[in-house]
């Protein structure tokens, strides 16, 4: 008799569990519903999202290219035209990177 009411009260206890997921999912559902709503606040926040990695992409690689200019005493001495086009190709890349990284983002989220 005991085994019947551990079995009902487990079984209680699952069904309470299963709803409550069901009610998550609903919710995240509903989440990403809305996030895949066109809003122009999160176009501006990915717009400057992008410039941010750009400009830090940027000027990460010109500071480094001047350091190494610098320390090693002419060794390796670049004229400031090659660092801009070097400086830019990188951030360049980064953008691009940024891009895939969104998109591949949005499509995992799609699918789910």
């Amino acid at each position: 008799m005991k085994k019947k009411y551990r079995n009902s009260k487990n079984a209680l206890s699952e069904q309470k569990a299963i709803n409550i997921l069901k009610t998550d999912s609903e919710e995240a559902a509903y989440r990403r519903a809305k996030e895949d709503e066109f809003n122009p606040l999160n176009l501006l926040k990915g717009i400057l999202g992008f410039v941010f990695v750009v400009a830090i992409a940027f000027g990460w690689m010109m500071l480094m290219l001047l350091i190494i200019s610098f320390v090693s005493l002419s060794y390796l001495h670049f004229n400031i035209d090659v660092m801009l086009y070097v400086s830019a190709g990188f951030a360049a890349i980064c953008g691009v990177v940024y891009i895939f990284g969104k998109v591949r983002k949005s499509i995992g989220r799609r699918k789910l």
